[in-house]
């Protein structure tokens, strides 16, 4: 059985319908630095259990005390992703409040705290795939912009399921594969031709076609406004080649052969 690791508190205002989320101080050391997340961190060896854990670090980092008697409701446990050093299995705890309470972040894990309120999220409109600080600018994410900075990566995903925000006729691998066989779709209404149907290669999901994939058409059908939030982890859409995660984190690529 895999250990958790870590627990974050989802704070939810009634009044407001709005939650509350902090980003993160810059520091090498953290996998997460300066992106906006919840108040959260690793279990200590004295924490009696993950609630404790997540009441500790919102208290710490935030300055709001809780107590047990908040809770609302133990979502079932999620794997935080990093480029380095293994992944990380995250307890999320959603928290009650009636009101919105004054967040004074600790400097040092924290620089800004604030309440979005969940309209912001829940539409699709303020959704976008875009590149993120620190990785290839041709890597598109999916997320929110919050004062000049993306809400993405794990904070992103907890959001849309917690919210029900993912299409509900496409869930899962269904979704990445339709917007997969979507971008090939249009890289041969392009002038590109089939070479090979989609095939898995080593877990992946790969296409071949002849030409040279157009870029812009196709990422502009991927950030195309649609009734639900991107039906994608990821995106990289390059001359010769696109690749796709989807929500399941399965992998698609189209390879063009010139």
């Amino acid at each position: 059985m895999t250990e958790t690791d870590a627990a974050v508190a989802i704070v939810h205002a009634r009044a407001t319908d709005a939650v509350l989320l902090m980003r993160r101080a810059e520091r090498e050391e953290d996998a997460w630095s300066g992106h906006w997340s919840f108040p959260g961190g690793r279990r200590e060896p004295s924490d009696r259990d993950l609630l404790f854990t997540a009441l500790r670090e919102l208290q710490e980092e935030c300055g709001i005390h809780l107590s047990p008697g908040h809770l609302e409701a133990a979502l079932p446990v999620s794997v935080a992703r990093r480029r380095v050093g293994k992944f990380l299995h995250v307890a999320p705890f959603v928290l009650r409040v009636d009101q919105e309470l004054p967040a004074i972040p600790d400097a040092r894990e924290a620089v800004q705290a604030l309440w979005l309120p969940l309209a912001v999220l829940k539409d699709p409109a303020r959704h976008s795939l875009r590149p993120v600080p620190g990785l290839p600018p041709e890597a598109l994410f999916p997320s929110v912009d919050l004062n000049g900075l993306p809400l993405w990566g794990f904070t992103y995903r907890l959001l849309a399921d917690w919210l029900a925000l993912n299409p509900e006729d496409n869930p899962g691998r269904r979704a990445g594969f339709r917007a997969a066989q979507d971008l090939l779709n249009v890289v041969l209404s392009h002038g590109c031709k089939l070479e090979c149907a989609w095939e898995i290669q080593d877990n992946v999901q790969v296409a071949g076609v002849r030409g040279t994939i157009p870029v812009k058409q196709a990422i502009a059908v991927a950030a195309a406004p649609e009734p639900h939030i991107p039906r994608v982890n990821m995106l990289a859409v390059l001359p010769d080649r696109i690749r796709l995660v989807g929500l399941g984190f399965e992998e698609y690529e189209i390879h063009a052969i010139r």
